[in-house]
């Protein structure tokens, strides 16, 4: 016993008998006042870790301070599910009017022009209330509006509708929370996304509703068809998805990450911190001057109109893709796939387009290619509807995907460059100026394109026979007749007696595809001028 006491005594003794023997370091041991050591044969410690900083301090400092989370793409999933259940509910019926029209009696067209007018009245509102309250605040109250007004469109007995008032009233809510979901992406991916992201992350969640819009069609198209008996179990499944995404919102969502992710979002963070300015800052009092600013930045105009243009494309077409493709002679069994495939084209090309852009920066380039080929899409689309001119169904198809691909990002990208030629603008006051723009187009649009449809406008060349009115020559080279294309609710109208015409040599387009080849056409004049200086891609460049 006493021999293992012996041991035990002589283990615990032996570090610190080694601790007196071991040299001590000089650094750490060096009293104040000894003198300095002799000259080392090669470069001491000291130097080494001073040179190692400068060389890496900046890419060092960079790392340490902007980190990107991983809950970024959960943020971005929330934000882009509540888009798409906002355009499921636009766009229900854009599939199968015929039940919602037996179901109610109603022109299916007036709940989205009414869906499509609470939508710019709410824009108004956006910018103020989302400062004033923060984006995840927004975010769930929105969230909440858009549940409660799908439950009034459907009830809840899956077997009859309610009123038609009530889903009036659902309708105006579902449109006034939907800004929320459809300004916000430019300011998420600001907040949430590095400076090579953002493009991508806003054209994912910009283009999220085109999703909804095509699970109208193949929910809407292939599920109801034109069984109103259905309609109701129908509405019931789109409030059980905004329960869902409202939940989702509810628990997770947040207004920003732990840290910025890049030098643009610090600055956000830190004027966002610092003292209110003496302004007023809700109920849309602050919204009027942000808006007079905004159109006075070199390079925003330019980029609202090519936003306009493409939502104003895309929702009149969705809205009349069924009637369009009939009348192209597509089968009605492929009606609703093609609807569909059409916007999930306008999803992928905008990730795909999106994408590209973070890595070039080329927003100017790909805008005009985008609708150049958009151009030539309608114009192909325009003869293949054409009284006298019939395409393969197949080709009819492919232009018509071949648009939304292309048609589809010039939304997103141009989101993002209107953040960037108006920087440090507030991202909020520039979504909503879009959206509140591309809205009120559409919703002025969609009227317009649906009279326009029964308008069928020939064109001959100016050395054919002409009508006794002369229009070949003052048309500029050119005679028109007008008829009713087949419509027999539309009124004939004959500028020229089509007896005169040469028809061997004439071709034919509706009125509605001249109303979209104006618009893109003035588009390209007016944004091919323009000139975009990238300030907050050179203020992230910078740090």
């Amino acid at each position: 016993m006493a021999r293992r006491v012996l041991l035990l005594g002589l283990a615990a003794a032996a570090p610190r008998a080694a601790a007196l023997v071991a040299p001590r370091p000089r650094v750490v041991a060096r009293p104040a006042t000894s003198l300095p050591p002799p000259p080392p044969r090669r470069p001491s410690l000291a130097v080494t870790q001073r040179r190692r900083p400068l060389l890496k301090a900046k890419p060092i400092a960079a790392a340490e301070k902007y980190t990107l989370y991983d809950s970024r793409w959960a943020h971005l999933f929330m934000l882009s599910f509540l888009a798409f259940v906002s355009d499921w509910v636009c766009f229900a019926t854009a599939a199968n009017p015929g039940a919602f029209s037996s179901a109610t009696g109603r022109d299916p067209a007036e709940i989205i022009d009414l869906f499509l007018l609470c939508n710019v009245a709410s824009c108004f509102l956006f910018t103020d209330i989302a400062k004033a309250f923060g984006l995840q605040r927004v975010m769930v109250a929105a969230s909440v509006l858009m549940t409660a007004g799908c439950f009034l469109r459907s009830g809840i007995d899956p077997s009859s509708l309610p009123s038609y008032d009530m889903i009036r009233l659902g309708t105006a809510l579902v449109g006034f929370s939907q800004p929320f979901f459809q300004c916000s992406p430019p300011l998420l991916s600001a907040t949430w996304f590095g400076a090579r992201e953002r493009a991508t992350a806003t054209a994912t969640a910009l283009n999220a509703n085109q999703l909804g819009i095509a699970a109208a069609f193949v929910v809407g198209g292939l599920v109801v068809g034109d069984d109103a008996s259905k309609l109701p179990a129908y509405f019931l499944d789109i409030s059980a998805a905004s329960l869902v995404a409202c939940a989702l919102t509810c628990v997770f969502f947040r207004s920003r990450p732990p840290t910025p992710p890049t030098a643009s979002a610090q600055r956000a963070v830190e004027k966002s911190e610092a003292p209110p300015e003496d302004e007023p800052t809700f109920l849309g009092l602050r919204y009027p001057r942000l808006l007079i600013d905004l159109l006075q930045v070199e390079g925003f105009n330019p980029s609202l109109g090519a936003f306009v243009c493409s939502i104003g494309v895309t929702n009149v077409i969705s809205a009349f893709a069924a009637e369009a493709l009939q009348r192209a002679e597509c089968p009605p069994a492929e009606l609703a796939v093609v609807g569909a495939a059409f916007q999930v084209a306008i999803v992928l090309g905008g990730v795909l387009v999106g994408g590209y852009v973070d890595e070039t920066r080329t927003f100017k380039r790909t805008t005009l290619v985008c609708l150049m080929v958009a151009t030539a899409c309608v114009t192909s689309l325009g003869l293949a509807e054409g009284f006298d001119q019939h395409f393969p169904n197949f080709v009819v198809v492919g232009v018509l995907l071949l648009l939304g691909g292309f048609i589809g990002p010039v939304q997103p990208i141009n989101a993002e460059l209107a953040v960037e030629v108006a920087y440090p603008a507030d991202e909020n006051a520039i979504e909503a100026t879009q959206q509140l723009s591309g809205n009120l187009a559409s919703a002025l649009l969609v009227p317009l394109y649906q009279f326009l449809a029964g308008v069928d406008v020939t064109f001959v060349p100016s050395d054919a026979p002409h009508g006794p009115l002369g229009l070949s020559k003052a048309a500029g080279g050119f005679a028109r007749a007008v008829t009713a294309a087949g419509r027999p609710d539309v009124t004939t109208i004959t500028l020229i007696d089509p007896e005169f015409l040469d028809v061997e040599r004439a071709f034919d387009m509706r009125g509605d595809d001249i109303l979209l080849l104006l618009l893109l056409v003035g588009t390209i004049g007016f944004f091919s001028r323009a000139d975009f200086d990238l300030r907050r891609s050179a203020v992230d460049d910078a740090s």
